[in-house]
């Protein structure tokens, strides 16, 4: 027996654009893959633990307000994507087209690598202590909310930064944004300068092991003799040559 909603989609063209299914109190997403040309898709505010397989052409999706516990593969053009307010506890490799990121009031611990292409990011309200690096071309950012003990280096370009509620937040604070920057840039320098000193015995061990010894074992090994010395060669030119 089909639900409204699937009564709906099939009474509508397979070239539409826009879809929009909103306050529906529906419960599963029926297929889409009819409709190759949506560009923007709107199924907030609904009771969905799931979506199905998304168009290709896809350019927003506003999902938020649901019982997502995760996403489909994201399609590559999609440009807007807001998942706020569902289950999820991780996100999908992002778009490199993507600039509009909003994910707040989930339980993510982790981002995927952020595109360069992308302006706004709101994660407030999810579980995060650690951040991937911010792309350059982020002008809004909000981060408040976590458990972010550092935020890394902050874009130029960016004009807004919510990080209350965060251990961070108290450290680096500042009525400037220019003045905020320079905290945290100082702040994580000296993090740099403290681990490049506590682990140094350990990299300087892992260097040898891993990439000097195997390198040294394999450019002075005696099969080297063999291959390079002739029945006319000196023994002494070929030793010289052993490097």
């Amino acid at each position: 027996m089909r639900t409204n909603v699937e009564r709906y989609l099939n009474s509508l063209s397979e070239d539409i654009l826009t879809l929009d299914i909103s306050y529906m109190h529906i419960k599963s997403f029926p297929d889409l893959t009819r409709f190759k040309n949506l560009r923007e898709l709107y199924c907030y505010d609904n009771e969905l633990t799931s979506l199905p397989t998304l168009p290709q052409n896809l350019e927003k999706l506003y999902c938020e307000n649901n019982q997502l516990t995760s996403l489909p593969t994201l399609p590559e053009n999609l440009k807007e994507l807001n998942c706020s307010m569902n289950d999820l506890t991780s996100i999908p490799s992002l778009p490199q087209n993507l600039k509009e990121l909003y994910c707040h009031n989930n339980r993510l611990t982790s981002l995927p690598t952020l595109p360069q292409n992308l302006k706004e990011l709101d994660f407030d309200y999810n579980r995060l202590n650690l951040l991937p690096t911010l792309p350059q071309n982020l002008k809004k950012f909000n981060c408040s909310h976590n458990q972010l003990n550092l935020l890394p280096t902050l874009p130029q370009n960016l004009t807004i930064l919510y990080c209350s509620v965060n251990p961070i937040y108290e450290i680096v604070n500042s009525d400037s944004m220019i003045q905020t920057k320079k905290n945290i840039q100082i702040l994580n320098n000296f993090c740099h300068l403290y681990y490049c000193l506590k682990l140094k015995k350990q990299f300087r061990k892992w260097l040898w092991e891993k990439v000097r010894e195997p390198n040294v074992k394999k450019i002075y090994n005696p099969i080297y003799l063999i291959e390079n010395l002739g029945d006319e060669d000196e023994l002494d030119t070929i030793l010289n040559n052993w490097k």
